[in-house]
């Protein structure tokens, strides 16, 4: 795929098709069932059978759709909203207490921001506008992604860096505190919620893009179960 406006996107940062994923498989796949898919209200075009959020509110649902939009947005192929993200996060994020209070105090740091740049919401607010609203959050889970990836490695004998696996806890990397995970309600003046809520929707929008069909096969053009005679491309060193 040639330079796209996905790519260009400096706010996507590192998100890829590798991800780790901590829910069950119909967390992850139940967005292909037809009685999931994505609502008409929130798709840019085309009839779809309705979906009924089970967590958010239809004005936070409309937001989300946005957003997986914004993080994922679409190119020569659907990006987020049309993939259905919104979707399955509605479904994880309903399963997942521990999600629920930080997502819907995101989304309403969401629609201040947007109504501070003169959008009557966050689904309205133009691209460019969400870009910057949302970048200096991502921009921090970048430098706290990087600093985890330092905490990797170790210097040994001879000075060099070397990826650290440690065989107990007393050799377990220094780290920083981990960022609380609460089921109470988050300050809206908390100065992490942004940097939180931004890990949680990005991680959770490239779950559900690549696991989806159109990100799965449309885009990564995966061709599971598909015996190859050779591998051109992976040639032992002499």
């Amino acid at each position: 795929m040639t330079e796209t406006r996905r790519t260009a996107l400096k706010m996507l940062g590192a998100i890829s098709a590798t991800c780790a994923f901590p829910f069950a498989g119909d967390e992850l796949y139940g967005q292909h069932s037809p009685s999931r898919a994505t609502p008409a209200s929130a798709q840019p075009s085309g009839p779809a059978t309705p979906y009924t959020p089970q967590f958010f509110a239809h004005a936070e649902y409309l937001a989300l759709a946005r957003l997986a939009d914004v993080i994922i947005p679409p190119t020569d192929t659907p990006g987020g909203m049309g993939a259905g993200v919104h979707s399955y996060i509605d479904r994880v994020v309903a399963a997942n207490a521990e999600h629920q209070p930080l997502a819907r105090a995101g989304l309403a740091w969401l629609e201040r921001g947007a109504r501070a740049a003169g959008a009557t919401s966050f689904a309205t607010l133009d691209e460019a506008a969400a870009v910057a609203l949302l970048q200096p959050a991502s921009d921090a889970v970048d430098r706290e992604n990087a600093a985890a990836r330092r905490a990797r490695f170790r210097a040994d004998e001879t000075g060099r860096l070397v990826y650290f696996v440690p065989t107990t806890d007393r050799d377990a990397p220094q780290r920083g505190p981990a960022a609380p995970r609460s089921s109470t309600a988050l300050a809206a003046d908390d100065p992490a919620l942004p940097t939180r809520f931004f890990r949680l929707m990005k991680n959770l929008t490239a779950d559900g893009y690549y696991t989806s069909r159109i990100g799965l096969l449309d885009e990564l053009r995966y061709a599971g179960n598909t015996a190859l005679l050779e591998f051109p491309h992976c040639v032992p060193e002499a």
